[in-house]
């Protein structure tokens, strides 16, 4: 299979050349591309000098779901069969790539996630942020019928017709991991989680500070909320999606 790996970033200059070496010297054969959320600093540059063709945005999204656009409409035009998500911040580790796209080859997922709390070994992230990822694990597993525990990992897999479903049917804004997952649900997507483990980062700060903290559920749940409402449209959407 065709795979691409998707690096996002955003300001991670500090951070993206030992993500870049980890996936080079990791690689089996897949693509590497970076898509870059309007950075500032020496990121693109850094990724140019070793290789790594960039697709940079104009200006900052505001969220990361704002990439992931932009590598689903990449890996469409370019006939991938397979993109995973992999951050620029040093938190995933590319040794673990095989087990996440294991499940697509095998024909047993369209959509897989890499969850840091299955096996609990690694960076769990902070308290706060922990919580909040249980709250709306929880929310999003009642809401499908299915176990999920790290509805905010980036650290995820898509098959060709999760491509297919992002880059020709849903042409709209994308919010947050709990929003893409209900719409591969609602458009009868296989979903599955696999252990992984993740590392802190190095360098840099979390684009989650205390504000992003106390308005990211506020707008998440209207997200969720937003994407429940529309879910016959989706229904219908499963339709059109090539096997």
């Amino acid at each position: 299979m065709k795979i691409l790996i998707a690096v996002i970033c955003y300001n991670e200059e500090k951070n993206i050349a030992r993500a870049i070496l980890d996936l080079q010297e990791h690689n089996f054969g897949y693509d590497i591309v970076l898509i870059d959320n309007g950075s500032s600093d020496e990121t693109v540059n850094i990724a140019r000098r070793m290789g790594v063709p960039v697709v940079s945005h104009c200006i900052n999204t505001g969220s990361g779901a704002g990439t992931d656009k932009s590598y689903f409409l990449f890996a469409q035009q370019n006939d991938y069969d397979i993109v995973c998500q992999f951050d620029g911040d040093g938190q995933h580790k590319a040794e673990y790539l095989r087990q996440l796209i294991t499940p697509i080859i095998e024909d047993e997922a369209d959509f897989v996630i890499g969850s840091r709390f299955i096996d609990k070994i690694g960076f769990q992230s902070s308290g706060l942020r922990r919580i909040g990822i249980k709250l709306f694990s929880r929310i999003v597993s009642i809401i499908t019928g299915l176990k999920i525990t790290d509805i905010t990992s980036g650290f995820k897999a898509f098959n060709r017709k999760a491509i297919e479903l992002f880059s020709r049917y849903h042409k709209h804004e994308l919010y947050d991991n709990s929003q893409i997952l209900l719409i591969c649900h609602y458009a009868g997507l296989r979903i599955i989680e696999v252990p992984t483990v993740m590392q802190e980062r190095l360098y840099g700060k979390s684009e989650y500070n205390l504000y992003n903290s106390i308005t990211f559920p506020i707008k998440a749940l209207i997200s969720i909320l937003g994407t429940i409402l529309q879910k016959s449209n989706f229904k219908e959407i499963k339709y059109g999606i090539k096997d």
